[in-house]
């Protein structure tokens, strides 16, 4: 049988009521078991940018991935008045309602998983199911965080670096995302305006948390744990804070299930048959 072809992103811009907004997209429709077609997904990075990795390759596989650039990251610009988490929400929700127009499944990483909640919370008519891969936004304390020493910074990234693809962006511009995200944030660990929202949040929330993840303490998704209504915590053995890098195939798997088969996914397959 021939190998699969590589899926291949490429870089658009569409025009927004607050700007311009830069996004990648690749993959193919496809459909699940009982021939429905799978909602689109759309991916939220982290304060790094974003990185393709092969978790994205395989979900791309049989599945339209949308890979919106926080304005401010990968070289684009800030946008005028989106300057808060609510307001970045609101732009990527307007995203998802204009160039998709209908519900996707919502996946975000670190910062994006931050980002996502207030999707979530602010917008649920653009989103059916949620993942939140090491989640942003609730470190208990001020425990945790970004360390400032690159070499530091790269050991609690990943568990295995050895698995990092090619990274097609230049090294300035990774370089130059540092810090950006404080432009929405500013800078807090805890966003006590999400937390007081968590509860609002009706959609099914996979919550992926790596076994030796650092920079995201366990006390900060207890949180989450503790308030959304419908959730599923999922602990990735043998990752760090990038689970989409050090386990692409055990966690394109885990995603594609739930993505196919929503709460249920937490029954086996074959006890489901």
């Amino acid at each position: 049988m021939a190998a699969a072809k590589k899926p291949i992103f490429k870089p658009q811009t569409i025009k927004l009521k607050q700007g311009p907004l830069t996004y990648w997209v690749g993959g193919r429709k496809g459909a699940d078991a009982d021939g429905k077609d799978h909602l689109p997904v759309v991916y939220l990075h982290g304060a790094g940018g974003l990185y393709k990795s092969a978790t994205h390759e395989l979900m791309a596989a049989d599945r339209r991935i949308f890979m919106p650039i926080i304005p401010g990251h990968d070289g684009t610009d800030y946008l005028p008045d989106v300057d808060t988490m609510a307001k970045l929400a609101g732009l990527i929700a307007d995203f998802i309602r204009k160039k998709l127009g209908g519900k996707c499944d919502l996946w975000g990483h670190s910062f994006g998983g931050w980002l996502a909640g207030w999707i979530a919370a602010l917008h649920p008519d653009v989103i059916d199911l949620l993942v939140l891969e090491n989640p942003a936004g609730t470190r208990v304390g001020n425990k945790g965080g970004i360390p400032a020493e690159t070499r530091e910074l790269f050991r609690q990234m990943f568990a295995h670096p050895e698995k990092r693809i090619p990274d097609d962006r230049p090294r300035e511009m990774v370089k130059a995302n540092g810090g950006k995200t404080r432009h929405y944030h500013r800078g807090t660990p805890f966003d006590t305006d999400l937390v007081a929202r968590l509860g609002d949040i009706q959609a099914p929330t996979l919550i992926a948390y790596g076994t030796d993840e650092e920079m995201i303490p366990l006390e900060g998704i207890r949180v989450l744990c503790d308030r959304l209504k419908r959730h599923f915590l999922i602990y990735m053995y043998d990752s760090k804070h990038c689970i989409h890098v050090d386990q692409p195939e055990r966690f394109a798997r885990l995603m594609r299930d739930f993505f196919d088969r929503g709460e249920a996914f937490i029954v086996t397959k074959a006890a489901a048959e």
